[in-house]
């Protein structure tokens, strides 16, 4: 079988909640970055361009947006036309009357092609979102015009729903299982419980644990070659730190690939072969 690559930029953005600000400082950060970098995607977490944490429903409003709409997509939209790449960024959206902790993914060309939403919330999320409905794939083409097919997930979402175990099936892995999914394309502003250490190993063990179905535990097992790619939030709010540890790691067999540091906004370049 030939082998395929995935070249990826990740960013890892701390929280504040100046999205003017930050789409100026994220721009200027990629801005050395050309079509010749022949990336296939850019990723930013959850609630990229805004701050996470809301106490109440109403102190969201100002920052949601409809999907395919406004300065999130506005945001991407021209980073993937500027660089011939996808893009996907999380974003709070407005549907009608209900509210969703989403991702938008758009093509190379800029336009949307995929709105993900975040289906296990947690307790943040509940002063303002609504469950997503079900969890999503896609087929990438890459630069060599190869498909490669990513499940995505948004931070909790790697979670037993509700954290209740006794009910745990690991739903996300099982999802990328049963689609035949190569990889994960995971979005976060995960909490960082740790606060006096700068080890990013715990949490990226307690990632790797969670794809449980889809690694070869004895001989004789047949999953595939897996890759995780996350791009997760850094920095701290009123409620809570924020994790970073951006990475990207392999199973079967298990590698760690690339990783950034906890505490500092900073990118992320890798051409990762499946």
């Amino acid at each position: 079988m030939q082998a395929k690559n995935f070249k990826v930029l990740i960013g890892q953005i701390e929280n504040n909640y100046d999205m003017d600000a930050n789409i100026k400082r994220i721009n200027i950060s990629i801005q050395k970055y050309t079509k010749a970098d022949n990336l296939d995607l850019i990723m930013f977490p959850e609630t990229a361009l805004v701050g996470y944490y809301y106490k109440q429903a109403k102190d969201i409003e100002p920052y949601l947006e409809e999907y395919g709409k406004g300065k999130t997509y506005e945001f991407c939209r021209q980073i993937a036309q500027r660089l011939n790449t996808y893009v996907i960024c999380g974003y709070p959206e407005k549907d009608g009357d209900k509210k969703y902790n989403s991702g938008i993914l758009v093509d190379r060309n800029g336009q949307p092609i995929l709105n993900i939403r975040k289906k296990h919330l947690y307790e943040t999320d509940k002063s303002w979102a609504s469950e997503g409905n079900e969890f999503q794939y896609y087929d990438f083409t890459n630069t060599k015009n190869q498909k490669i097919r990513f499940g995505f997930g948004i931070c909790m979402d790697i979670n037993a729903y509700e954290f209740i175990q006794e009910t745990d099936n690991f739903a996300l892995a099982l999802f990328c299982k049963q689609n035949n999914c190569e990889g994960l394309i995971f979005i976060s502003a995960w909490t960082d419980n740790e606060l006096d250490s700068d080890q990013v190993t715990p949490i990226h063990d307690y990632w790797y644990w969670r794809l449980y179905p889809l690694v070869n535990r004895k001989k004789g097992d047949q999953n595939k070659s897996f890759v995780f790619i996350c791009s997760d939030k850094c920095g701290k709010d009123e409620k809570c730190t924020y994790f970073g540890g951006s990475c990207i790691f392999k199973i079967n067999p298990n590698k760690m690939v690339a990783t950034l540091n906890k505490r500092n906004e900073s990118y992320l370049v890798c051409d990762v072969q499946l």
